[in-house]
């Protein structure tokens, strides 16, 4: 028995066609924004700042120290142009005081990735809207990071006062200059 076209199942084959493609990268485009859910936070004292992005913490609950990451951001390294500003700037944030860490992952060093705030301050965010830190990654299209960094960028303020060749981002100037 043939069909009629435009029957109550010939059109819904089609939306079902073009509904699942669709859907798919409608989900796809969604998670590709989406930040990471925190898979633990806690409180913290700053124990030692390392650098511009990094800490050493002590969780108030527990007692134990962990390393701390700062996510999104990359802040120039201790050697390079800027890098002992951006460690002050962090310093004068959180040395010594309490902190809230949103965790989010480990990177390949088995330090915690995190947000991090102080009080109602976002560390991260303040560190590239100072213009101590890029912000990069996947994490580099968080509105918040990206905003702060492009408000930086045009005032010149930070590491965006530097003359361009001395705009090294961390990771090219680390392939530049490798750890003995």
């Amino acid at each position: 028995m043939a069909r009629a076209v435009g029957t109550a199942r010939g059109p819904r084959r089609w939306m079902r066609l073009f509904a699942l493609p669709s859907f798919a990268l409608l989900a796809v485009t969604l998670l590709a924004f989406a930040q990471p859910a925190p898979a633990r936070v806690f409180e913290a004292k700053v124990l030692r700042v390392r650098d511009g992005d990094s800490l050493l913490v002590e969780e108030v609950a527990t007692r134990r120290v962990h390393e701390v990451r700062l996510s999104g951001i990359d802040a120039p390294e201790l050697g390079q142009p800027w890098g002992i500003q951006a460690r002050t700037a962090l310093r004068r944030m959180v040395d010594g005081r309490t902190i809230r860490v949103a965790v989010t992952d480990r990177d390949r060093h088995g330090r915690l990735v995190a947000r991090v705030w102080q009080g109602r301050t976002d560390v991260n965010a303040a560190m590239t809207f100072g213009g101590h830190a890029w912000a990069f990654g996947r994490s580099g299209r968080d509105p918040v990071l990206r905003a702060g960094h492009d408000a930086a960028r045009a005032a010149g303020r930070g590491l965006w006062s530097l003359p361009p060749e001395k705009r090294i981002p961390p990771a090219a100037w680390r392939e530049r200059n490798p750890r003995p």
